[in-house]
């Protein structure tokens, strides 16, 4: 018999959802491990939030079955369902006080008032709301609401916590503060977190597990280090932020490194992976933050270096993010330079210089 600590709190089988013209979940089959943040990552109209609504039975699905802790769910109605949402427009009642719109669920629920009362108290200070319980939504900053929304969520105790892009609407300085926030909530009330969003940074930063979507399908299923470091395709890896990807074949390989021919015509070397069989292998990608950038007088001996004219610099704070275009294929390729460096290692627009990285920096791509 499994172990019921072994189940996932949810899990999704084969899971499939048609619109006209458009397959928005295209057999997606996950699991979600209890007490855990699980991100569905993804450009808009991947099928991230579809997913999401099918879980929390918002919306019907053609084909599959979810499952809460080892039930499938398919024909249980939504608020029979031991989950809760939190919608990116927080769906606060406006003219409800926050310690009524907290309250609400379990009002419906016919809790006995003292238990309400206690549970409340206990939500709102966890939540950093003491002193905001008679205050109306409009009395209160973005943040706030976001932390109503989910005490109000909360409260009930679901088995999963269902978020949809919630922290969309927030400044960046904000959403950085609520990631946070969300982290320690999390650890604290020990909920699984089933969480969607487009921002790879919050995804990254928030998550344990990320499932990254693209047009229905699920392209890669790993830890923030995983998804970031190794992205198996060339579609994930454009999606996570590794600029630099050169289709390409294996035409050699030996000491424990391929060599790769680019549809631009130029040789790259990346480490050999024994669990990959050559011809699947179809580019690398490498993230900028690993290309390294030489003045031109530095010798070509070695693997990935390659000569380039730096064509725009533009300044991001703690780095400079630098585009060269190589002599060899005209192509260009972007690094992250330290913008805290001396002088004497800075380059401007125009200047002629050497790029380079290891070939552990080259991640193989195979779709």
């Amino acid at each position: 018999m499994e172990n019921r600590e072994s189940i996932p709190c949810v899990e999704l089988r084969n899971l499939v959802k048609r619109f006209p013209g458009v397959t928005a979940v295209d057999h997606v089959s996950l699991k979600v491990e209890k007490g855990k943040v699980f991100s569905l990552l993804g450009p808009s109209g991947c099928g991230k939030t579809t997913a999401l609504r099918i879980i929390a039975g918002l919306e019907t699905m053609d084909e599959g079955d979810v499952l809460i802790d080892g039930k499938v769910i398919n024909d249980v109605p939504a608020y029979k369902r031991d989950c809760s949402i939190v919608f990116q427009t927080l769906a606060l009642f406006p003219h409800m006080t926050v310690e009524a719109n907290v309250s609400y669920g379990l009002e419906q629920r016919k809790v006995p008032k003292d238990e309400i009362r206690k549970r409340v108290g206990e939500i709102i200070d966890l939540m950093g709301l003491g002193g905001m319980e008679k205050r109306r939504p409009s009395q209160l900053s973005g943040g706030q609401q976001q932390r109503v929304a989910l005490a109000r969520s909360l409260i009930l105790s679901p088995k999963v916590l269902l978020l949809d892009e919630p922290l969309a609407s927030l400044d960046r300085k904000l959403r950085k503060g609520m990631q946070v926030e969300l982290k320690r909530i999390q650890r604290e009330v020990g909920i699984t977190f089933l969480y969607v969003t487009h921002d790879q940074k919050e995804a990254l930063s928030l998550s344990d597990t990320i499932a990254v979507m693209d047009k229905g399908k699920l392209e890669q299923v790993g830890t923030p280090e995983e998804i970031y470091e190794t992205p198996r395709t060339k579609r994930v890896a454009d999606f996570i932020g590794a600029s630099n990807i050169f289709p390409g074949k294996v035409i050699a390989s030996g000491n424990g490194k391929v060599q790769l021919e680019t549809e631009g015509g130029s040789r790259v070397i990346a480490l050999e992976n024994k669990d990959i069989r050559s011809e699947e292998v179809t580019g690398i990608s490498v993230h900028p933050e690993l290309v390294e950038v030489l003045p031109e007088g530095t010798g070509l001996e070695g693997d990935n270096r390659f000569r380039g004219k730096i064509v725009e610099m533009i300044y991001q704070g703690d780095f400079i993010e630098t585009k060269i275009c190589l002599d060899q294929t005209g192509g260009l390729i972007t690094s992250y330079l330290n913008s805290r460096l001396g002088r004497e290692t800075q380059f401007s627009p125009g200047e002629e210089v050497l790029v380079h990285w290891s070939p552990e920096s080259s991640n193989i791509l195979l779709g």
